[in-house]
């Protein structure tokens, strides 16, 4: 499967099921006037009872402006409390909003390519509610995969300025070309730790839904599929590079049409929200085509036990009966 037969599913996909695309542009909406409403509110309500002036923490004597900044830092405590709680109740809400909505996606994307059933609410609900720990867990695993790629990477990228510095001080052009390299093999390794990471992330959402895996089942069937299929990582790579430059084709006209005078400003407002509309169908494109070509080359059964030649080539003989020859033998020795 080539990588335009892959696209040409994934657009197929997510035009017949065009209704993930208005759910997810829904979610960016839900997610940012939550915001104020989970944080602003409770705020507001504490600000209004406890009703802070500044200014009259300076007037008094010296002993009443310490009294009044004590009571200050009570109810700046009473703040952060209440701040760290609704930030915790929004982060909460919104993570468990995505993985219900990511898990419904992913089993309305499976039954469309395997099965060629269209969207309906009840079906998403369905996989909404099955996938969701299974989903969840897989993206905290994802996470502290990203997480550690990214100390690892930190950790050598300080070591290797440590180093940097030192050849400084001895030569220049040697501090020029190892500047260079080590600059350049960190970019090239961050690209590949990030594609390796990619491929593993959307292989193992893939290998839940597709075979209904628990996490670490998903985990090694993951790494089986990556050895037995190393081209999977170049198609990550090459859809990643489309995602790439169509996103930056799209957010290069919205910067053009804000150079226009009067109007361009509010073009450019109005343009943000087809920005990230398009930016969710091109994400769901590319997604939906590293599915179909996952479901048209994960099968380890087939390629784990295949049925041996070998079985065929003894079989046949056993059925060719070995007798009939004998009664000819025994009629010539009489004549």
């Amino acid at each position: 499967m080539n990588i335009f037969s892959s696209i040409n599913e994934g657009l197929k996909t997510v035009h017949k099921n065009y209704h993930i695309l208005f759910i997810h542009f829904a979610f960016l909406f839900v997610a940012f006037f939550s915001l104020f409403f989970i944080l602003s509110i409770p705020l507001g309500i504490l600000f209004v009872v406890f009703g802070i002036d500044l200014t009259d923490l300076l007037k008094g004597s010296f002993i009443e402006i310490i009294i009044s900044s004590i009571g200050l830092l009570k109810k700046f405590l009473i703040f952060a409390v209440v701040f760290l709680l609704s930030l915790i109740i929004y982060m909460v809400f919104v993570v468990s909003l995505w993985i219900y909505i990511f898990s419904g996606t992913l089993g309305i994307i499976y039954q469309y390519l395997e099965k060629g059933i269209i969207f309906n609410f009840k079906d998403f609900h369905h996989y909404g509610k099955k996938l969701f720990w299974k989903i969840g867990i897989y993206s905290m695993f994802s996470a502290l995969l990203f997480f550690s790629f990214t100390f690892i990477l930190g950790l050598i990228s300080d070591l290797s300025s440590s180093f940097i510095e030192i050849l400084r001080q001895y030569s220049h052009s040697v501090y020029i070309f190892f500047s260079v390299f080590f600059y350049l093999t960190m970019l090239i390794s961050a690209l590949i730790a990030f594609i390796i990471w990619l491929s593993f992330t959307l292989i193992g959402y893939y290998g839940i839904v597709a075979k209904n895996l628990t996490t670490l089942q998903a985990i090694k069937e993951t790494k089986q599929y990556i050895k037995l299929n190393p081209n999977s990582l170049f198609r990550a790579f090459l859809l990643f590079v489309i995602y790439v430059l169509t996103g930056g084709f799209i957010l290069s006209i919205g910067s053009i049409i804000a150079i226009i005078p009067t109007v361009g400003a509010l073009l450019a407002a109005v343009y943000q929200f087809v920005t990230q509309f398009a930016h969710i169908y091109i994400t769901m494109v590319i997604f939906t085509a590293y599915f179909a070509y996952y479901l048209r080359t994960g099968d380890f059964s087939q390629e784990a036990t295949p049925i041996p030649d070998t079985y065929q080539e003894f079989a046949e003989p056993e059925q060719a009966p070995p007798q009939e020859s004998h009664p000819q033998e025994s009629q010539n020795q009489k004549t």
